[in-house]
Formats: structure tokens, sequence, C-alpha cells
């Protein structure tokens, strides 16, 4: 299937490993220009080198996501670059600490917050004025199963990933007119360095956890909730939102798509 991304320039924030490096690697693949952005500059880089590598078209950016200057430095960046900007994925995300919400640490509560709440609203913010102008545009935020339904021991988390699908369905009535789509994609558990420092929380919390491998954590938790039985793939990821960038996906706006094995239906 041709997804017509060719020559569109994305920005996709948290680009330099996980999740994030597959929908650039993804999107390149499709054509697209990248614009890989990240707080850690040798990680972008070397997602940047791995596009070019393979004939495409890429530009690092070191950013804050959470940082308001640096989001509209990252956009004004591309602008210089490319002319424009028609895809934002809003990738940057991640939790600091667990434990019960009558526990948890202020300053861990308004980091989890600001770390996947906030950037999205900065980056959409940001980037949802230059699609205005162009009248057109793909809008796409990294949410979680964790988005969909509470879990105990991750409240702060859960709750900036329903904040991130509340605000998707915000901006898809608010930009709709601009033909401007905006989605959510859901994942469910995906080994990633995220998931790995996630997997170190619960395990040092947890004094029934302190022999087991953090990869025998996440396959322990991975078969005790998902229907399917197995994780999933940074690139099965990929290929979602790439799906959601493209012009096949123009009629789709306001959803939140799971790609969990199951774990959560409606």
């Amino acid at each position: 299937m041709d997804l017509k991304i060719r020559d569109k320039i994305a920005l996709v924030t948290g680009g330099g490993n996980g999740i994030g490096r597959a929908i650039c690697l993804c999107l390149a693949a499709e054509g697209a220009k990248v614009v890989v952005v990240d707080l850690n500059n040798n990680e972008a880089q070397k997602v940047t080198q791995e596009i070019k590598s393979s004939g495409g078209d890429a530009l690092t950016i070191a950013c804050d996501a959470t940082n308001p200057d640096d989001v509209d430095m990252m956009v004004q960046k591309t602008v210089d670059e490319y002319g424009t900007a028609d895809i934002l994925v809003n990738n940057v995300g991640g939790g600091f600490g667990t434990g019960f919400v009558s526990r948890t640490f202020i300053d861990e509560w308004d980091k989890t917050i600001e770390i996947n709440l906030k950037s999205a609203f900065l980056c959409c913010r940001a980037v949802a004025q230059v699609m205005i102008k162009n009248k057109k545009g793909r809008i796409i935020n990294m949410s979680s199963v964790s988005g969909r339904q509470g879990e105990p021991l991750i409240g702060a988390y859960c709750a900036a990933k329903f904040g991130v699908v509340g605000l998707t369905q915000v901006l898809a009535k608010e930009l709709a007119r601009f033909d401007i789509t905006v989605n959510s994609v859901c994942p469910g558990y995906v080994f990633t360095p995220g998931w790995e420092k996630l997997a170190q929380s619960l395990k040092d919390a947890h004094a029934s956890l302190a022999a087991k491998s953090l990869e025998e954590i996440f396959e322990t938790r991975v078969k005790s909730v998902t229907p399917l039985g197995r994780p999933q793939t940074s690139e099965e990821i990929a290929t979602l939102v790439a799906y959601l960038a493209s012009e096949e996906a123009r009629s789709i706006t306001g959803q939140s798509i799971s790609i969990d094995g199951g774990i959560f239906m409606n």
C-alpha cells in the first residue's frame, strides 16, 4: 500500500530510541523527511545516520519537549530546513517512581505529568500553528493502554496518558476545519528502555521481585494481562503510526487506537 507520505516533513519527539526510533525509521522508509527530535542528541544523531545510510533524508534536533523555548526552536529549525511541517508524532514519555497514589511524591507526580502531557501540549500548540496556515496536517500522540484503564501503582502515569487521550479529542475537534487530523496510539507492553526503568522501579519496591530479571518481570506481566499472550514490538507501533500519518487515514480523527494484544477492548 502506498501511504502517500513521500517527501512529507515529519517531526518525531523522543526519536532517539525504542518506539520513537522505530517510528523514525518506518516513516523514512515510506519516503518522509524525518526530523529526529530527542533530549539525547547522540542517540538522535545515530537514528539520523541510520536513515541517511539507507538513502533517506533526516535532521537531528536536540530538544527538551517540556520546555516552551526549546519546542519553539524545534519548529523554527524544521521550517528553516524544510519549509513546513506535515506530520507530528508526540512520542516523548515515561514515568517516575511507582507506588500507591496516597504515597506518591509530588515531584514524581509533576515530572510524570510534564514529560507525558505537557510535552504533547507544547508540541501540538507549536506545530499546529504551521499546519493551520497550510490547512492540512497529521498529529499522532502516543498514549498507552494505561491511558485507557487505570492500573495500581502507576497513578501519575495513568493520569498523564488519560490526559493525552483527552487532549487528542479536543484538538481533533478544534483542528478538523483545517483538515488536520489528531489521533492517539495506545500501545500495550513493548520492551523498551522506558519499560526497563519501570520494571526496575517495581523490582526495587517489591521484595518478591528481587530475584527476578527485568525480562522475567516483563514477560510475567505480559502473560498475566494480555489475551494474545505476547508483547508488542516497536515496529508494530511504528506501522500504525505511519498509517495514521498517511492520506489513507484522512477520515480518522479523534480516535485512540489500542495496539495491545487485547488488553483493552471497547
